[in-house]
């Protein structure tokens, strides 16, 4: 077992790298945006379009050799030195770390939520089907697949600005950090590393939002795979030897574990790359999603390379646990292999 996790550790250790080369290929080898924003700048001033573009490509070494520049950016992103974002002129991960710990505000109460409660309500209607029961939690968790993310925020949002005052994230432009917060307040104690201010429960919205999709897919997913194992012989062996509907459920549970955790790491990928984008759009927080669609609307490459090594790395991350999950839950996974 101790081997199996030594090999899942290299090869995601392998894997970062060749996330790594490849985002390398991607911008070195295809056409720089900046470059005809740097053209157009240098022809309206009347400067000299070729000289230019020559000094911004020498300003950031796109004139050495491929080889070289592929070195100095494997070494960066492993010693961390991302390099600096031209839009903001911090370091990309002063940046995104800034930006993250508001995405994660309504982002860990979102997965700790619906984790708990979509696997209880599931197993409860999988040990329930065909019941009225059954029927009202999968109407319930279809209905909430069905919502879109964004017309559910907008819809909150709304009904929430009539009573209404204005906060401010420290450090960011008053007319970028103005953000929506209501009458009712968190403790702050529980979130020190954001200032007071931002601990309004402006963020009960987003968590709202955000649960109720991550709910309503872990829902549905528990009551399909548990009900693969309902019928089978050591849940009729445990119920005759008097076990009580706990204990069975939490027999069921434990071998439905194993295709839940693949279903719940990669929804919580999708929801890393698309629902953080829609929530923070709406309640203009200034969290990871922003960082993303401002990198990209100013075509600060050091900071979209910065954003999307996060997402990779946190894909990578998380099948490496997946798979030592995975001996844990049931040591028989990869035993052929190995």
């Amino acid at each position: 077992m101790v081997w199996r996790l030594v090999r899942r550790g290299v090869f995601a250790v392998v894997s970062a790298y060749i996330v790594m080369t490849a985002a390398f290929a991607v911008i070195a080898f295809t056409n720089d945006p900046n470059v005809g924003s740097v053209a157009y700048g240098a022809s309206t001033t009347g400067g000299n379009v070729t000289e230019a573009i020559q000094a911004y490509r020498e300003a950031r070494n796109l004139n050495d050799p491929i080889l070289q520049r592929w070195l100095r950016w494997v070494v960066g992103i492993s010693t961390g030195d991302w390099g600096i974002a031209y839009s903001t002129g911090q370091p990309v991960l002063t940046s995104i770390r800034e930006s993250m710990k508001y995405t994660l505000f309504y982002l860990v109460p979102s997965v700790v939520i619906a984790t708990v409660t979509g696997i209880s309500f599931g197993l409860f209607a999988a040990f329930r089907r065909h019941t009225f029961s059954d029927r009202f939690v999968t109407t319930a968790a279809y209905v909430g697949l069905g919502i879109p993310n964004f017309w559910l925020a907008s819809v909150l949002f709304s009904a929430a600005v009539m009573d209404h005052q204005v906060i401010e994230f420290p450090g960011l432009p008053l007319e970028s950090a103005q953000l929506w917060s209501f009458d009712f307040t968190l403790a702050y104690g529980f979130v020190p590393w954001l200032d007071a201010n931002a601990t309004q429960a402006f963020f009960a919205l987003p968590i709202i939002v955000l649960t109720t999709a991550l709910l309503a897919g872990q829902l549905r997913y528990t009551r399909s795979e548990s009900l693969e194992y309902i019928d089978m012989e050591f849940v009729k062996i445990a119920r005759a030897k008097g076990a009580g509907p706990l204990r069975v459920a939490r027999h069921v549970l434990r071998n439905a574990a194993i295709p839940l955790l693949s279903l719940f790491l990669t929804e919580m990928l999708s929801v890393l790359v698309l629902g953080i984008l829609v929530i923070e759009e709406v309640f203009n927080i200034p969290g990871f999603g922003s960082l993303m669609l401002s990198a990209v609307g100013a075509r600060d490459m050091p900071l979209i390379l910065g954003v999307t090594m996060v997402v990779a790395f946190v894909g990578i991350v998380g099948n490496f646990f997946q798979d030592i999950a995975y001996t844990l839950l049931d040591p028989r996974v990869g035993s052929d292999t190995d």
